[in-house]
């Protein structure tokens, strides 16, 4: 797969080890789906957001990476309202653990209004390509707004 000069920098650790692991992800899914070259995205929307779904090793993961966001991104739903959780009957040990994961993305410069609607906090266009994971924002980046976007 094709990487410009700044991508080969971050490949090969230049930029630091969390974008290096970064860009290592990249490459491999880029060689498993084919792909001739990297596409830049205007924003992205980032699943994995609660501690139900990735659990205990997902969080280690996240707490280990050190690098910020370098396109707008979102996160997704979380495994619990982030206030008045208490009045839901939520385990305090799951809410401890589901707000370090959602401190993890904050520390990653991702935006916590954790939402499923990307579409109404980011300005897109026709053509844009986006990284957006929720299957509804798909469905309307793709339809209505005429952007792309796989579901991520």
């Amino acid at each position: 797969m094709y990487l410009g000069p700044e991508d080969e920098k971050i490949l090969s650790g230049e930029k630091g080890e969390t974008r290096q692991r970064m860009m290592e992800l990249l490459v491999a899914l880029g060689k498993v789906f084919g792909a001739e070259q990297l596409v830049g995205i205007k924003s992205a929307q980032v699943s994995g957001a609660s501690y139900k779904t990735i659990g205990e090793y997902g969080l280690a993961w996240l707490s280990s990476l050190d690098a910020c966001a370098v396109v707008p991104a979102i996160l997704n739903p979380i495994g619990m309202p982030r206030e008045q959780w208490q009045e839901m009957g939520i385990d305090p040990g799951f809410a401890a653990k589901q707000q370090e994961v959602v401190s993890a993305y904050e520390r990653l410069g991702v935006k916590l209004e954790c939402t499923c609607t990307p579409y109404y906090l980011y300005k897109t266009s026709f053509g844009d390509h986006l990284a957006w994971s929720e299957s509804s924002a798909v469905s309307f980046s793709n339809s209505v707004i005429g952007a792309q976007t796989n579901r991520e």
